[in-house]
């Protein structure tokens, strides 16, 4: 039987190629094909900022808030958040966006209901709840 060592790895990859399959096809039809590709732009390159922020937690649990901005002169259509969380986190459930996640990546897409970001325009009002041993960090926040 294989140690734990050398599976990590292994396990390590196919989270990473389920969280890019699961990108893509979440984005499939959205955009344009070339704004969606197996890793979506920093937040600078796509005319965006977002923040992901923990807000509480207690034993077992935690709730996180986040806000997408839009830096551009034209409207963002479909926008999402996406950033990484430390292995054994998950999210669980979401509120003003629809959440994702495959291993350490976690995603909020826009609502149907609220879908596009006019220029200038900020949603703060996002947030989501999940499961953790230890309150989680939140990196590599990306959105568009």
């Amino acid at each position: 039987m294989a140690s734990a060592e050398k599976i990590a790895p292994l396990l390590g990859l196919v989270s990473l190629g389920a969280a890019v399959v699961l990108v893509a096809v979440s984005c499939a039809g959205r955009t344009p094909l070339a704004r969606h590709t197996s890793a979506h732009p920093a937040a600078p390159a796509s005319g965006c900022t977002a923040t992901v922020t923990l807000v509480d937690s207690w034993p077992g649990g935690y709730r996180g808030a986040a806000t997408i901005s839009n830096a551009t002169d034209r409207p963002m259509n479909n926008w999402y958040i996406q950033w990484i969380i430390p292995l054994g986190t998950t999210l669980t459930q979401a509120w003003n966006g629809t959440h994702m996640q495959s291993g350490p990546v976690a995603m909020i897409h826009a609502p149907a209901e609220k879908s596009s970001l006019a220029p200038g325009a900020t949603v703060s009002d996002i947030g989501f709840v999940g499961a953790a041993a230890t309150p989680p960090t939140f990196t590599e926040i990306t959105c568009g």
